[in-house]
């Protein structure tokens, strides 16, 4: 019954309120596709289809007497228990109860071996990390164990005895024991019990079983289906879009059947070999690595065609467009191989973490690329907890341009949240997000931010990109996406690049030594991931694309992955490796043709490169002081870019990734094009006009940034006039200062009285508490008198530091909005001879009034009980003065939905009107 409310619920909203406010503003809809955002649960799912995993239970007997006993049935071995160990209170809300999955454990074998010595000893011996290589944690990156197992410590697959058949009805075994120590293991599988989290009352259930199609056509029909036939029952359809989010379901090493696919698909019986799944070595380290190996690659291939691909072709089959996240940190695929199956690529990231998701903007772009996708999606600046409500446009700038340069062309703001209350600012997405909302202080200036977002996007999602190389990682599962600065070989800074797959490498064609995709993008350079072990077939794809004219990096394998086809496929390897790379020791020549193209092996990208004379694509100087920047928050050389084209335009994203103004000689691989600056910030295009055609055919762009400043430099027209070798700088002829006081007044909620401030100060140091922790606006008012405005003349007022956005207004007229350093405009048009009335209304930052409120006491219920994977405390219920449209009774001025407790220790962040405020007069000269 709790989970009819629940979707009556989520309907009702949507049919009467998202889907006619969508129809009624133009616009399409995106639905999650259950509850939560991670990942695909509800309520709906039962426990048969749910996800899997192996379980095992086993005993150590002495030999020579029979056994007849009952056998343990398997419980949880790595999963539940050890989050539960890990951090009881907070993972159990990742769990449905325990007993909701009793009676569903189904046995695969009883299998009983010769106990290895350390077993019998107390200390079992394992290959390394063997719990991620059996599927029940995600690997960052495969290594195999290159230890050598003593022979008292294997298993021996010829020694392994199946006592499955002796196993009776009521879970006895009668067994006559050989002499020895023996170990007899009993194997099943059962759900994982993992649920869909966080989820409203109702909406909580299994996660469903991403190996199996038929669950998923479950999930989909009781879940997405529903969503979408309720919207059609209002008219048009405004839902577009389906959507997976981050995969944070856990782990899932086992579906029904599974012991039958794997014989099918992969070509030998699994069953021998389920002692490897529970951490012994059979047969060598080797041999066990090598199952291992086929046992998650099998795994993976499931869950990326039951699940991704499922959902793609029910989308399709719907009218709908399938977006996710195909990516998964605790999960069990090649996210390589799921880029295939992804319509709207995405990724994540979070506001001032610098490098957490590592790759997978590259994977998501890639994916975008590849297969021919216009949208590249983001869960962007996503607020952590640590930096709740200090998020705002100039804190997040150079950051968002980051991911822009790295493909990524709609940020999905994180969050706005709905809140039907009055007080601010009101109900969040519990501990995080960054709160981009109405309710939010500085919302009423971030006008110009949003139309810079809006330019930049518009310009990223025209066109083509431009990449010189194609990386292929290989096909291991679990595998993932690396920062750029991880990959080996490494990828020289000036060429871009994209990931490929299994799927794209076969269908990749060769012209003129470039390799072409598909949907007719080119590459000039093919780099294969350093890889000890590759199967055949990839060795055959590298072989042919080489004869017809590619030019490839890789070096040559050393061992096959897996166990399948050992015989023939160990052969067929040594004899690709002495084709390809002239040796199949490994021990080849570093560079060599064949038929049409050339194999390199190595790190000998660059070589490559300078071998078939391709220039960077991109390249820069600093002007001046090279030692005056430091790091940047970001990785990468300080400098980022990305290029786009069309027929006949290059398109190029410039961002200074520093908060420090910045000149560049910028090096760009166009010839005869004039080049044109369009700054995202205003809409303004300018001719370039310092600018310089190379001796290498290349063109050398001269740039001047602000602090994080961008610009998209654009090559569109033929050379029609030569660089002047200037720039239009503004010169000062007079400053004018503000020496008289400041009348300060205050807008929100516990605003003090009105003050005059003698000289401007940071407000967070004043000494009285209410300004100190005030949050909201800050309207600073003075006169100022000028005695001759020029026709001819310009006007510049320089705010100095600014806390955080600002409107300024002369003589009662808004002269515009301030979102970023430097806090500067040209107020020409406004000023008058004579007195002058400017007014600067500043917006702070929340988090100022919630440290404030942390000294007064409570007005709200807190629970540990929140549902929520995170820990801390949230409300546990909305109270009724703010149900009733009150004031806090406490005297509290902000009210929020969670408990920060690291805020009653912090102090209170910059905030207002900091200054120097002046007027310079002057006029723009040419220069050199």
């Amino acid at each position: 019954m709790k989970h009819f409310i629940y979707a009556l619920f989520i309907l009702a909203l949507l049919a009467c309120n998202g889907q006619k406010e969508a129809k009624r503003l133009g616009l399409t809809m995106g639905i999650m596709n259950g509850p939560g955002w991670s990942t695909s649960g509800g309520p709906w799912n039962t426990p048969e289809n749910s996800m899997m995993e192996v379980v095992w239970a086993e005993i150590q007997l002495d030999g020579g007497t029979q056994f007849a006993d009952g056998l343990t049935t398997p419980q949880p071995v790595l999963g539940l228990e050890r989050d539960m160990t890990r951090d009881p209170f907070v993972n159990q809300r990742y769990y449905m109860p325990r007993d909701y999955m009793d009676g569903y454990y189904a046995d695969l074998a009883i299998l009983a071996f010769p106990t290895p010595r350390g077993e019998s000893e107390g200390n079992p011996f394992r290959i390394h990390n063997w719990w991620r290589k059996a599927g029940f944690q995600k690997m960052s990156a495969y290594a195999r164990d290159t230890k050598v197992a003593p022979e008292y410590e294997v298993v021996d697959m010829d020694r392994i005895i199946d006592l499955t058949d002796l196993l009776d009805q009521h879970g006895n075994l009668q067994w006559d024991v050989p002499e020895g120590q023996w170990t007899i293991l009993r194997v099943g599988y059962q759900p994982t019990g993992r649920s869909n989290h966080p989820a409203p009352e109702g909406g909580k259930g299994l996660e469903v079983n991403k190996m199996s199609a038929d669950a998923v056509d479950i999930h989909w029909q009781e879940s997405v289906m529903q969503m979408v036939e309720a919207g059609e029952e209002i008219g048009d359809r405004a839902i577009s879009l389906v959507i997976i989010d981050s995969y944070e379901a856990g782990h899932q090493n086992w579906t029904k059947g599974f012991e039958d696919i794997f014989i099918n698909r992969v070509g030998y019986d699994l069953k021998q070999y389920l002692p490897a799944i529970a951490g012994r070595v059979i047969g060598s380290i080797d041999e066990t690595e090598q199952f291992l190996w086929d046992y998650r690659k099998l795994i993976s291939d499931l869950i990326n065609e039951n699940y991704y691909g499922r959902f793609q072709e029910l989308a399709h089959k719907n009218g709908l467009t399938f977006g996710a996240e195909g990516y998964g940190n605790f999960g069990n695929t090649d996210d390589f191989a799921t880029m295939e199956f992804i319509d709207f690529p995405a990724n994540e990231f979070w506001a001032f973490r610098s490098a957490q998701h590592g790759g997978t903007e590259k994977l998501a772009s890639s994916t975008a690329h590849i297969y021919n996708r216009k949208l590249v999606g983001s869960e962007a600046f996503t607020g952590p907890p640590d930096g709740i409500f200090e998020t705002h446009p100039r804190s997040i700038k150079a950051q968002g341009d980051w991911y822009m340069t790295k493909g990524i062309n709609q940020f999905w703001l994180h969050t706005y949240t709905h809140c039907p209350y009055d007080q601010l600012p009101g109900l969040g997405l519990g501990t995080y997000g960054s709160r981009f909302n109405r309710k939010n202080t500085w919302w009423a200036h971030s006008k110009g931010w949003f139309e810079y977002l809006a330019r930049c996007q518009y310009m990223l999602q025209q066109g083509m990109p431009h990449n010189d190389i194609l990386f292929y990682p290989g096909e291991d599962a679990p595998a993932g996406p690396q920062a750029r600065e991880s990959l080996r070989p490494a990828i020289p800074f000036g060429y871009d690049y994209n990931y490929c797959n299994v799927d794209i490498l076969e269908k990749l064609k060769v012209k003129d030594n470039k390799l072409v995709l598909p949907n007719g993008l080119e590459y000039s350079l093919l780099v294969v991931n350093d890889l000890e072990s590759v199967r055949p077939h990839v060795l055959r794809t590298l072989k042919r694309l080489i004869e017809k004219g590619a030019i490839v990096v890789a070096s040559p394998p050393s061992r096959l992955p897996g166990l399948a086809n050992l015989e023939k496929t160990t052969d067929e390897l040594a004899l690709l490796t002495t084709q390809i790379w002239g040796g199949s020791d490994g021990e080849g020549v570093s560079k060599r043709e064949l038929g049409k193209g050339m194999i390199y092996a190595g790190e000998a990208v660059l070589e490559a490169l300078q071998d078939i004379n391709l220039l960077p694509d991109f390249e820069f100087e600093l002007i001046g002081d090279q030692d005056a920047f430091g790091p940047a928050f970001m990785a990468g050389q300080g400098v980022e870019v990305i290029h786009r084209r069309t027929d006949k335009t290059n398109v190029y994203f410039v961002s200074n990734q520093h908060e420090q103004p910045k000149s560049i000689n910028a090096i760009f691989r166009v010839s005869d094009k004039q080049p044109e600056l369009w700054d995202p910030e205003t809409g303004a295009i300018v001719y370039a006009s310092d600018y310089q055609k190379l001796p290498d055919g290349r063109m050398q762009v001269t740039l001047h940034f602000e602090e994080a400043g961008s610009v998209f430099v654009v090559f569109c027209s033929s050379l029609q006039k030569e660089s002047s070798n200037e720039r239009n700088v503004f010169v000062e002829a007079e400053a004018k200062s503000f020496d008289t006081p400041w009348e300060v007044s205050f807008d929100g909620n516990g605003a003090p009285d009105n003050m005059i401030f003698d000289q401007l100060i940071d407000i967070s140091k004043h000494n009285n508490d209410l300004v100190r922790y005030f949050s909201g606006t800050i309207i600073y008012e003075n006169t100022i008198h000028v005695d001759d405005v020029a026709a001819e003349a310009l006007a510049i007022l320089d705010l100095g530091q600014v806390e955080v956005t600002a409107e300024v207004f002369v003589n009662d007229q808004s002269a515009g909005l301030l979102w970023k350093r430097p806090y500067r405009m040209d107020i020409s048009e406004h000023l008058k001879e004579g007195e002058n009335l400017v007014r600067v209304e500043v917006a702070n930052l929340w988090v100022n009034r919630i440290i404030g409120d942390q000294k007064l006491p409570d007005d709200s219920e807190w629970t540990t009980n929140t549902g929520s994977t995170a820990r801390g405390m949230g409300l546990s219920r909305i109270p009724d003065w703010v149900k009733e449209g009150r004031d806090s009774p406490t005297g509290r001025k902000a009210f929020v939905s969670w408990k920060w407790e690291h805020l009653g220790e912090k102090e209170p962040v910059p905030s207002g009107l900091i200054g120097p405020v002046q007027i310079s007069l002057g006029a723009y000269q040419v220069v050199e």
